[in-house]
């Protein structure tokens, strides 16, 4: 289905647009604040064509989509805009403190990764140029270049301040103000100075502080404000609303926030990056190997986002970060290495498509599709991964590798490890490889289920799901792609996936073992389901309906099970070309959405032979 009818669809199924209190996206899923969780249809969705997974967590549900998730937000948004209101919450799930943690600071930082994530690149970019003398730093090129790539940073309050403010349901322009008061330059001229550590202000002390690069000050400045704004807004009469509730909000939060709570926020950040450094010092190899081994499960589970307000605090304070993306980088490339190692050792052509789509993303640090498409449910190949982590993880630890700056943890983030006169990213190297070739060899060595089940000559189904979920030609002729199809219900896929086969010779059998569910009168179409559930019409010629049965004959009724290379009905080609008749045959699955994908298991233009040769690959 296309976005739009995927972002309808999960609308409907959630519960309609009412249901919903917020909405947003990370790199590869939807993210939902529901209002009555109760009511969401989750193995409806599961079952959506375009839909890789779907889970409550941290008090958000979340549905796994993969590299189109941005296009179908787009949708989503579309078909929300406006309609989202915080009433009627009678069902709304509660969440206790840690869960409500999660959510606020993934519900902040996922909206504005793009930024982040786009600027750290470039900043790694950068320093691989300079690492190779292709830029030098002292030009004016790169002089613009640091400008563009360091703004994110320095200015992240700003960021921080527009996206908290849609999280906790506050004025917008009111949250990115009181950014601009932390950074203003009288405060960040007297703290870089020195000179002047404090200003009074009604008897109130406020310590002048640099506040570029820091999260934590403005998200609970924000928090503030919306509750500041909620209870002027209740006080100020509406016709004064405008002009009374802006004032009391400022005057009211802008001088506690700089004199205790910003003042809090950067305490707890330094505590917070002085823990991990402290942690890294001390237990370097210990704690590389259990954070690395554990971030799958961490990142399935959202924790991750937990370590974001350190990570920050960190870059701003020391310039590099030691402990979430470096071993988010480990993890994800020892993702990597255990798809790879089920491309090479899987025998069923499913499952090696699949992984092969997972392999790319995953390489460049997204992960959720190997994870959920692949290691997870293979199982052995999800603990290969976490042992090629562990393994990366430790060589990061024991050698204290940094980062310099924030990006997507894949292989185009190993130019932010470089630093000038160090071994840094000699070990950042030796440790990526490293937890790619474990994931990858153990994933071999391991073992699981490779789909080498043989389907006997006699083409009957054998009793695994491997073998059930078989589709053999039920024609024999020319496979042509479906999209090639005369008539557009089937070439643009309305009643489902599927090849097309020019048949040379006037019989259809059964493809599997099943049961016959449809038949005509005409004697042109006939529609079976496996027992695997896969269910598939059969459409000899287009337009054949004319014939009114002229040249058809058929040898089963509905209800009638079928074994596989059983003659279903014969016809007449040569009397389907004599009155002008396309001999196109498509041959769907009727019910693709049921499924992650159907595939073509054979090339265009090939010859197949009826009951031989598998046709079409059912990804679960």
């Amino acid at each position: 289905m296309t976005n739009q009818e995927l972002a309808k669809e999960l609308i409907e199924k959630i519960g309609g647009v009412s249901n919903i209190n917020q909405h947003w996206h990370c790199i590869t899923r939807l993210r939902f604040n529901l209002k009555n969780p109760n009511i969401v249809q989750l193995d409806a969705i599961k079952e959506l064509d375009g839909v890789m997974g779907a889970q409550f967590q941290s008090g958000q549900f979340q549905i796994i989509i993969g590299s189109e998730v941005a296009n179908v937000y787009l949708e989503i948004s579309r078909l929300t805009d406006g309609q989202l209101s915080e009433t009627g919450n009678e069902g709304h799930q509660k969440m206790n403190p840690i869960e409500y943690v999660f959510d606020v600071i993934s519900g902040i930082f996922t909206p504005i990764l793009a930024a982040i994530v786009g600027s750290g690149l470039l900043k790694g970019i950068m320093a691989m140029l300079v690492f190779f003398n292709v830029l030098s730093d002292k030009s004016s090129t790169y002089a613009v270049l640091d400008a563009i790539s360091n703004a994110t940073f320095h200015f992240l309050p700003f960021l921080v301040a527009f996206s908290a403010a849609k999280k906790f349901k506050t004025n917008q322009s009111l949250a990115v103000a009181l950014a601009g008061i932390l950074m203003y330059p009288t405060f960040m001229a007297n703290a870089a100075a020195g000179e002047i550590t404090s200003l009074k202000f009604i008897g109130i002390t406020i310590p002048m502080n640099s506040y570029a690069s820091t999260v934590i000050p403005i998200i609970l400045g924000v928090l503030l404000l919306s509750y500041v704004e909620k209870y002027a807004t209740k006080l100020v009469p509406k016709s004064l609303n405008i002009v009374f509730v802006p004032l009391i909000s400022l005057l009211v939060t802008a001088p506690i926030l700089l004199a205790f709570i910003a003042p809090l926020g950067n305490l707890i950040g330094s505590y917070l990056e002085s823990f991990f450094t402290m942690l890294f010092t001390v237990a370097g190899p210990v704690a590389g190997a259990l954070m690395g081994g554990l971030m799958p499960l961490i990142v399935i589970t959202g924790m991750h986002y937990a370590f974001f307000p350190g990570t920050f605090t960190s870059l701003g304070k020391l310039g590099y970060d030691i402990m979430l993306l470096p071993m988010n980088l480990v993890a994800n490339l020892a993702q990597a290495g255990a798809t790879l190692g089920v491309i090479v050792k899987t025998k069923d052509q499913k499952m090696k498509q699949v992984a092969v789509s997972a392999f790319i993303p995953a390489i460049f640090g997204i992960t959720e599709p190997a994870i959920y498409g692949v290691t997870m449910k293979l199982k052995k190949p999800f603990y290969a991964s976490m042992l090629g982590g562990a393994v990366g993880g430790a060589i990061f630890g024991t050698f204290a590798v940094k980062t310099f700056s924030f990006t997507l943890p894949g292989i185009l983030a190993m130019s932010t490890y470089i630093e000038s006169g160090t071994n840094n990213f000699l070990f950042a190297l030796i440790g990526a490889v490293s937890s790619f070739a474990v994931g990858f060899v153990a994933t071999l060595f391991l073992g699981f289920d490779t789909g080498e089940t043989k389907v006997e000559a006699t083409h009957s189904v054998s009793t695994t799901e491997e073998a059930s979920s078989q589709i053999l030609s039920p024609l024999t002729g020319v496979v042509k792609e479906l999209s090639t199809c005369p008539d557009e219900t089937f070439a643009s896929e309305i009643v489902g996936k599927g090849i097309g086969i020019i048949p040379s010779e006037g019989e259809a059998v059964a493809p599997f073992d099943g049961v016959i569910t449809m038949t005509t009168d005409t004697n042109h179409a006939i529609g079976l389901v496996s027992d695997a559930g896969v269910e598939v019409l059969i459409h000899v010629g287009i337009d054949t309906v004319e014939l009114k049965g002229e040249g058809f004959k058929r040898l089963v009724n509905q209800g009638d099970r079928v074994t596989a290379s059983d003659t279903l009905l014969t016809f007449d080609k040569e009397l389907i070309e004599a009155k002008g008749l396309s001999l196109f045959s498509p041959v769907v699955i009727t019910n693709t959405p049921n499924y992650l994908d159907v595939l073509p298991a054979i090339k265009s233009d090939s010859k197949v032979t009826s009951g031989k040769e598998e046709i079409l690959i059912v990804v679960n």
